[in-house]
């Protein structure tokens, strides 16, 4: 934030009913602004600053908003001027009031180093307040928030955020470097893809439980999708998942995340055919396209192939009541559920690794 932009700021939270709040994405919880008071879940993190009075203007240039201070990220569900009590449907119309009924001064060149949501929520969904599309988390409602703003824009793809501090996040996906966990052995191309990995899984506690709740019962979840999951069998609730970029429509996230990084994050290029491709993985398989290489042979006759899956049809010829076989040993199988039997009770090892 600017000096201007912390001036206009430190007016308008004493004067209003905005509610600042921080996010802390790993472990998922909220932080108090004027506390730094931890709340699993925002509902009760927002009922907790209504408590709480704001200090004068002074006091919050001193205290909460020095010099350095990252844009704030707020909340304008029940926002209303403190001196009169009038409601408002933006912060712009709150200012606007605050200098033209009470005359105060706000520098008039300069946002408001403010990043605002509307939390209200229905059927336990958050709402953009710019667009009504609807999220089944603040972690998706935050990352869709940058589509409606162009501060500051990737030079490499074009993309517009809502602040510079996310446009250096969102380089590190045009990032071709490796980040390495020795622990797991499991590589990341991107520091905060590692951070998110290493503080997951290998710092104490190792595990945060139930993060997510249901807001229509009294269930928990350890991730995401179980709560949308149960949404959706227990309460009828379904989402759905537009791609910011071309905006084909998804079930789930994971299929979204999949859709994106196949068709809008492919940057690794073969030097051949100049095919984009999203993963070294998928490019080294494609390479046997230009390539005489048959690595991968049928463990019964010897006979090679290109690519996995191939040796996978073939061995359907040595028994044609194979309808699944495992190209890692002699084995077939007549249904899928005894063929992933065999590859979690004998072959995890190696699955693992390939990972």
């Amino acid at each position: 934030m600017t000096l201007m932009e912390r001036e206009n700021a430190a007016l308008l939270l004493p004067l209003t009913t905005i509610r600042p709040f921080t996010y802390m994405s790993f472990p998922l919880r909220f932080k108090c602004f004027y506390c730094d008071e931890i709340h699993p879940e925002l509902a009760t993190l927002l009922e907790h600053t209504n408590n709480h009075t704001a200090p004068g203007r002074t006091e919050m240039l001193k205290s909460l908003l020095k010099k350095g201070k990252k844009t704030i990220k707020v909340d304008i569900s029940e926002l209303k001027c403190k001196l009169c009590n009038a409601p408002f449907l933006n912060v712009d119309e709150a200012r606007c009031h605050l200098s033209t009924a009470h005359g105060k001064k706000f520098n008039p060149s300069s946002g408001n180093g403010m990043i605002v949501y509307n939390l209200k929520t229905k059927d336990g969904a958050f709402s953009c307040h710019l667009c009504s599309q609807t999220f089944t988390s603040f972690f998706l409602l935050n990352k869709h928030i940058n589509v409606h703003f162009n501060n500051a824009i990737c030079e490499l793809c074009g993309k517009g955020f809502v602040s510079h501090q996310r446009l250096i996040q969102h380089k590190e996906i045009h990032s071709r470097g490796k980040f390495h966990c020795d622990k797991c052995k499991i590589s990341f191309e991107s520091p905060s893809k590692f951070k998110y990995h290493n503080d997951r899984w290998h710092r104490q506690p190792k595990k945060i439980n139930n993060i997510y709740y249901c807001q229509h019962c009294s269930a928990r979840f350890d991730h995401h999708y179980e709560k949308t999951r149960h949404l959706s069998e227990r309460h009828g609730i379904n989402f759905e998942y537009p791609c910011d970029t071309c905006r084909s429509v998804f079930k789930n996230r994971k299929t979204l995340a999949s859709h994106q990084i196949k068709y809008h994050i492919q940057r690794i290029i073969c030097e051949i055919c100049k095919k984009p491709f999203a993963q070294r993985g998928h490019l080294k398989k494609h390479m046997a396209m230009h390539t005489d290489e048959r690595n991968f042979p049928c463990p019964l006759c010897n006979k090679r192939y290109k690519y996995e899956k191939n040796v996978k049809s073939h061995m359907r010829l040595h028994n044609p009541d194979w309808n699944f076989a495992c190209a890692d040993c002699c084995v077939g199988f007549s249904n899928k559920s005894q063929f992933k039997k065999h590859v979690r009770d004998v072959h995890q090892d190696h699955v693992t690794n390939k990972q």
